[in-house]
This record gives C-alpha cells, structure tokens and sequence, in this order.
C-alpha cells in the first residue's frame, strides 16, 4: 500500500502570512529614508533627513558615548540606520553641522537627498523656481520650453557667463525632480472660476439651505450617458487593436436629498418616443420615468412637467422643501410650485456647489460599468459572440439598479463635499434661523 505522504504541521508559532501593518504607512510627502531591516548587515548611504534625525538624537542625549549612538541606530525596530563612529564624528563636526542645517534649505526634495546638489548658479535656479510657483498663482501651467526661456532669460538678467550657461533641455529632469515638480493634468473649467465669488455662493447657498432640514434640501441635475459604451482599456499581455463605439446617448436626471435618505427614480430622456425594445408597453408601465425629443436634452417642458408631480408629492406629505438646480435654460419654468422652493445656483458655478456634481453622479456611471461588464463575463460563459450586446430597455435596466445601488453613505459625503451644508449656523445668525425651525410656517418666512 502506498504511503500518503502528509504535510508537516506548521508550528504554532508561524503564522501563514507576514501582512504588513498598513496603520504604519508613512505620509503622502514624507521624506526619503535609508532605514533598512534590523537584522540588516549591509551599509548604505543615509539621506539628508536621517543624518538630521542623527545628529537632534545626539544633541538630546549629550551624555551617550557615539559607539552607543551607532549602536542604538542599528537595532531600531521600525527601521536600523546603519553607518560607522568615524562617519557619525565627522557630521558632528562643528562646520558639518552648519552645512546639514544649509543644505535642508536648498530645495524642496533637499531631505531625501544623500549627496549634495551641485548648482552653479544657485541664484538662477532659485529666480527659476520662484517663477513657476508665481506661474501656479495665477493659475497657469509651465512646460519644459517655457523652462529653458526663462532660464535663458534669467541668465541673461544676472549677467551669467556663457561658459556657465546651461545647454539643452538635460538639466531640466534634475530640477524638477530637486523641486518635487511634476507633470500635471489640468482638469474642467474651475480654474477659470473667481474664487471669491466660490465663496460668496457657498455662504450665500449655505443660509439658505441651513433653514431646511436635512431630508428637506434637494439637489437636482442631469447628466450625458453613453449607455452602450464599452471599456476601452483593461489587463492584457499586448497591445490589442479597439473596436468602434456606439456613440448612442441618453440623458439622465438625478434628485436626492442632503442626507442620503430619499432619492427620486431617475429621469430618462431619449430619442424614440417607442423603442422598439419596449415591445408596444409604456415607460411607465416598465417602472420608469422616460420622455423623448430629437436631441435627447432636458426641456423646460419636462422638467415643468417633472416639478409638478414632485411638488404634489411633497403635498401630500405635508413637507415643504429646498430643490437646487443649476441656472440652465431648460429648468426656465412657468409654474410656481406651492411646497417646493426652486433655487438656482450662479451661473459657471455649479462644479464647485453642486452635491450631485461632486461625485454622486461619478458613483453612479461607476456602478453601471461595474454592472455592464459583470453582464459581459456572463454573456461570456454563456457562448454569446458579442458580450457587451444589449439593448436599450436591458440598459435601463443597469441604469435603475445601478442608481439604487448609490449608498446613503456617498450622498451625504457628496452633499458635505460640495460646502453648502453643515451642522454649523452661519455666523450671528444662530437665534433667528433656530427660531425659523421651530415654526410650522418655515416656507413662508423664507419666502
């Protein structure tokens, strides 16, 4: 009979997994260090920010001799610095000293660094410096051309030899990396925005939400959606050629509330009055709320339409609400709702006050994308040729579920985020806007 051969038993001791402690991880813009394994026998050189480390260690311990400094150094649990006595009596030397405390000033990356940055002209690359980070101010990007002008123009200015001008673009790697500078994407228009004029719609939304309560303040917003998009990147072992997208849209209305509580079914508009997905039966006979026109955008008809029956819904639960929308020409409507107080946002504003704007609306089309491709490894499994295929009803279908699935949780945040909401009253205007609370006419007096 043939023996089974069996597994030696793990001692107890041993654990299946040596997980690092995540709870440790050094912050984002931490300095570099050459901190290495206790156990660690091998030498490296140590950064600017370790010998720094070094030398406040001695200078707290005057007592200690430096054998038992290189000693303690070497034994650290979190991470041994190793070097020898003859390195540590040469930077405490007096002069040393003075240029470890000069060089922690040079540049921005100064603390991660373990050798000296040569520069031959410090105040060129000091003017250089100043001037992108003038540039950032004002809300402009600078590129490596840009860099090599002004640096040329600078020279100039400061009268700089021609055999310690800089040539070419080399240089500019070096300097970007000792000022910790990095490409940047520019993302939307905000920049194009007047902050000050952020903070007075902030202040100015803010008060006149505070006067609602929570479950009362409303956000109202539309979004552009490619329903029958596909990933267009993923995991593969080479390059893989893409396929052409369906560029069909649809336009997506979302409601909710500040705390999460309450959201409205999501408004559908598209072009087809009847798809034909539909098979003869209505929207509304299918759970949705869907209108249609040539271009498939909101109109100041259907969100009159739509802000009718969510004014009726509001009275007859005896809620008077705050619905914020932004100063679009399609929420232009001729009825005036009786529980429903419309406030719209400044124009070019909305990116920064609009909750939905903040990432509600992001998490949606995240879990829709989710959805679509957990429907394509199906598909898959199944033998269908083309996974992603779906029509129009099935990807109304992802979009409700997928706009259920949005967390309480995210709203809140959202709401928080977007800075027109808060536990706190507006300054000095604690007593009146308690008061306002307190009676059953809240909507008149804010009116």
């Amino acid at each position: 009979m043939v023996e089974e051969k069996r597994r030696k038993p793990r001692p107890p001791t041993q654990k299946p997994y040596a997980r690092k402690n995540k709870d440790a991880q050094k912050p984002k813009d931490a300095p570099k260090t050459s901190a290495q394994p206790a156990k660690s026998n091998s030498r490296a050189n140590l950064t600017l920010h370790d010998w720094l480390t070094v030398v406040a260690f001695v200078n707290a311990h005057p007592a200690m001799s430096q054998a038992a400094i290189v000693q303690h150094f070497a034994t650290l649990a979190d991470g041994a610095l190793l070097f020898s006595q003859a390195a540590l009596s040469r930077k405490l030397k007096p002069d040393m000293r003075a240029e470890l405390d000069r060089r922690s000033h040079d540049h921005a990356n100064a603390l991660s660094s373990k050798h000296v940055r040569v520069v031959t002209r410090p105040d060129v690359d000091r003017a250089l410096i100043l001037w992108v980070r003038h540039m950032e101010g004002k809300g402009e990007v600078v590129n490596g051309p840009m860099l090599s002008a002004k640096r040329a123009n600078f020279e100039e200015a400061f009268k700089v030899p021609a055999e310690e001008r800089l040539k070419g673009d080399g240089w500019i790697q070096s300097f970007c990396k000792a000022h910790k500078l990095k490409e940047q994407r520019r993302h939307g228009e905000a920049g194009s925005v007047d902050l000050k004029s952020v903070e007075a719609e902030h202040l100015r939304v803010y008060r006149l939400l505070y006067a609602f309560h929570p479950r009362d303040r409303w956000n109202f917003d539309e979004t552009s959606f490619f329903v029958f998009a596909t990933p267009d990147r993923g995991l593969a072992t080479q390059k893989m050629s893409g396929k052409k997208q369906n560029k069909f849209r649809l336009s997506l209305g979302f409601a909710c509330n500040s705390d999460g509580s309450e959201k409205r079914p999501a408004f559908f508009i598209g072009k087809s009055k009847q798809p034909r997905c539909f098979k003869g039966r209505t929207a509304t006979s299918l759970g949705f709320y869907y209108r249609n026109n040539k271009t498939s955008w909101m109109t100041s008809e259907f969100f009159e339409e739509w802000i009718q029956k969510f004014d009726v819904d509001m009275r007859l639960q005896n809620r008077r609400i705050c619905l914020t929308v932004d100063n679009f020409s399609g929420h232009s409507i001729s009825y005036t709702p009786q529980n429903i107080k419309l406030e719209f946002f400044e124009p070019n504003l909305t990116s920064f006050v609009q909750p939905l704007d903040q990432g509600i609306i992001r998490c949606f089309k995240a879990i829709y994308r989710r959805e679509l491709c957990i429907r394509a490894l199906e598909l898959d499994e199944a033998g269908e040729e083309d996974i992603y295929k779906l029509d129009l009803l099935e990807a109304m279908v992802l979009a409700r579920r997928a706009w259920r699935e949005v967390t309480a949780e995210t709203m809140a945040n959202c709401w928080k985020h977007s800075g027109i909401v808060g536990d706190k009253p507006p300054q000095g205007e604690e007593t009146i806007l308690a008061l306002f609370r307190s009676t059953s006419d809240l909507f008149e007096s804010i009116l």
